[in-house]
């Protein structure tokens, strides 16, 4: 079958996502790139990720436009294809609805690194709110994560990763989410402090050197 390999990656990407609580039921959404065709394979819209097979993903041109498929695309699908046409380095799009960042998203609140794992995506913005599945949500998204981003916040919407690959998205949802918890609970302590910029700097380089942090 023809992108079977991607389509492979995306399911176990979201099943990964359902597994780890970062979606719950069929909120969220995952996508990747094929590269050397231009078209994005993305999971389905009203459909338990778990009770999916690979053949079942649909594929949309980077318009957003069904090219392969019986089931209708996510309702994120310009979300999704904004960000690629955007992002040239981006090949992965993992949305989540994780509980923490659906907390920091509502207070409209930057994420800032609490944890050395947070460091290569966060402080993480939050994008003003818009309607779920419309244009204006897809350009806020863009606009937020500009060239470098990996991790950007959606106002009252949860989280989302754009990644060079779908390990790197996946790996993003964890760790800001995890970085959400830390703010969260050092909040309610009054006493949260983030990493020094410092560090957070030398974290990062050692990221894109492929040093763990």
């Amino acid at each position: 079958m023809k992108y079977q390999e991607i389509r492979e990656k995306v399911l176990e990407g979201a099943v990964k996502c359902l597994e780890r609580e970062l979606i719950r039921g069929t909120s969220g959404n995952v996508s990747m790139l094929v590269p050397d065709e231009q078209v994005v394979i993305i999971t389905p819209t009203g459909i338990p990720y778990d009770k999916l097979t690979p053949a079942d993903l649909p594929v949309v041109s980077l318009q957003g436009k069904l090219l392969e498929g019986n089931l209708k695309p996510s309702s994120e699908t310009p979300m999704h294809t904004a960000v690629y046409r955007a992002r040239p380095n981006v090949r992965a799009v993992v949305h989540t609805h994780s509980l923490f960042t659906l907390v920091f998203s509502a207070l409209n609140r930057e994420l800032p690194p609490m944890t050395p794992s947070s460091s290569p995506y966060a402080p993480v913005p939050v994008a003003p709110f818009a309607l779920p599945g419309s244009e204006d949500l897809a350009n806020a998204a863009v606009k937020a994560l500009g060239q470098d981003r990996l991790a950007i916040l959606l106002q009252n919407h949860g989280m989302l990763a754009a990644c060079p690959t779908m390990e790197r998205a996946l790996a993003a949802a964890e760790y800001v989410e995890e970085c959400a918890q830390v703010a969260y609970y050092t909040l309610l302590a009054n006493n949260m402090n983030p990493l020094p910029a410092e560090a957070v700097k030398e974290l990062r380089e050692r990221a894109l050197k492929g040093l763990a942090v």
